[in-house]
C-alpha cells in the first residue's frame, strides 16, 4: 500500500477516503448576504475594494467549501477524463486571496495522479481587488490548524505545499499551474475557455439582472460538456439561463438538457 503522503486518495469532504471526519471549522463570523443587491451600474469599490467592507466579502480559507471540491473530483474531472480534451482548465471568478484556486488545483493534481495521467491543467483565479490578487500570486498563508479540515485535505496540503511552523507556502507545481489576474466578471472574458467554472459567494450580492448578465458571461466561456458551480443564485435566474442541475452535488449546473446550449 502506498504511503499516505504520496497517495492521499480520492477527495472526500468528510475525509472518508483515509480517516474519520475532522471537526468542522467554525462558521464565518460575517454573513455573506447583501442587504441591498447591487446592480450592474453600481460602483463596486465600497463593497469589494474598501478594506473595512472587504474583510466581510472576501473572507476565504484553504479547502473552505467541500461541495465545490466534491463537484470537481466526483463530476467535472471524471467527465473531462472521459472526453478527448487535451487540457483541463478551471476558473474561480471572485477568487479573493487565492486559497480556493490552490485547493482546487491540489485536488485536480491528485485526481490526475490517481488516474495515472500526466497533469495537463491550468487553474485561473480572478478578482477586482488588487490586494487580494497580490496575496494570491504570493501563495503563502498563515498555517491552518490540523483540525481545520479533513485528514485527507491535510495530506494534499503536505504533498503539494511547504508546511512550516507558522506558514504554508504553495509548492512549485501549484505555482506553475495557477494563474491570477484582475478582472471584473461583469465583463465577458475573451482569452480562455474552461471546463469547470466556480462563482462562489459573489452572485448573491447582485440583483436578478446582474446575476443573469454574469451567468451569461460565464456560459460564454464554458466548454461544451463543462460545469458551472454557482452559489447564491435565484431559481428564476437558473431557469432563465437554461441551466440544469448536474449530478447530486448542490449548486452544480450544466448548460441545457444534455450539457449543450439550450435552444
Amino acid at each position: 500500500m502506498a504511503d499516505d503522503k504520496t497517495n492521499p486518495g480520492r477527495f472526500s469532504p468528510a475525509g472518508r477516503a483515509d480517516g474519520p471526519a475532522a471537526r468542522p471549522p467554525a462558521p464565518d463570523a460575517i454573513s455573506c448576504r447583501a442587504t441591498n443587491p447591487l446592480s450592474l451600474q453600481d460602483n463596486l469599490s465600497k463593497v469589494f475594494l474598501d478594506e473595512r467592507q472587504a474583510k466581510a466579502t472576501t473572507a476565504t480559507r484553504l479547502f473552505r467549501s467541500g461541495e465545490i471540491f466534491a463537484a470537481l473530483a466526483k463530476v467535472a474531472l471524471p467527465a473531462f477524463f472521459a472526453s478527448k480534451r487535451a487540457k483541463f482548465t478551471m476558473w474561480s471568478a471572485g477568487c479573493s486571496s487565492g486559497e480556493e484556486v490552490y485547493s482546487m488545483a491540489m485536488i485536480a493534481l491528485n485526481e490526475f495522479a490517481r488516474a495515472g495521467r500526466r497533469p495537463v491543467m491550468e487553474a485561473f483565479g480572478t478578482d477586482i481587488n488588487p490586494r487580494r490578487i497580490a496575496e494570491a500570486r504570493r501563495g503563502a498563508y498563515i498555517r491552518p490548524s490540523k483540525d481545520a479540515f479533513s485528514r485527507n485535505c491535510w495530506l494534499l496540503l503536505e504533498r503539494y505545499a511547504r508546511v512550516g511552523q507558522h506558514q504554508v507556502a504553495m509548492g512549485g507545481e501549484l505555482l506553475a499551474s495557477c494563474r491570477f489576474s484582475l478582472f471584473d466578471m461583469r465583463t465577458r472574458p475573451k482569452k480562455h475557455t474552461f471546463f469547470f467554472i466556480v462563482c462562489n459567494h459573489v452572485l448573491q450580492y447582485y440583483d436578478s439582472a446582474g446575476q443573469r448578465h454574469i451567468i451569461e458571461n460565464l456560459k460564454a466561456v464554458l466548454n461544451p460538456g463543462g460545469y458551472l458551480y454557482l452559489e447564491g443564485v435565484t431559481e428564476a435566474c437558473i431557469a432563465g439561463a437554461g441551466l440544469r442541475k448536474a449530478g447530486t452535488v448542490p449548486n452544480l449546473f450544466a448548460v441545457g438538457p444534455d450539457g449543450r446550449e439550450a435552444r
